[in-house]
């Protein structure tokens, strides 16, 4: 390994696990918002 990388790759697992937790919040807000439209459609006019 080149002396003084592993910074680069902390930083890299960071950046990487900040992405990851944000496309998780908009599944779960996504999610979220189906389960109501699909709840109004499944309501009785």
């Amino acid at each position: 390994m080149i002396e003084g990388g592993l910074a680069y790759v902390y930083a890299a697992y960071a950046v990487a696990g900040l992405a990851l937790a944000g496309a998780a919040l908009i599944v779960a807000l996504r999610a979220r918002y189906w389960t109501r439209e699909a709840r109004k459609l499944d309501r009785p006019s």
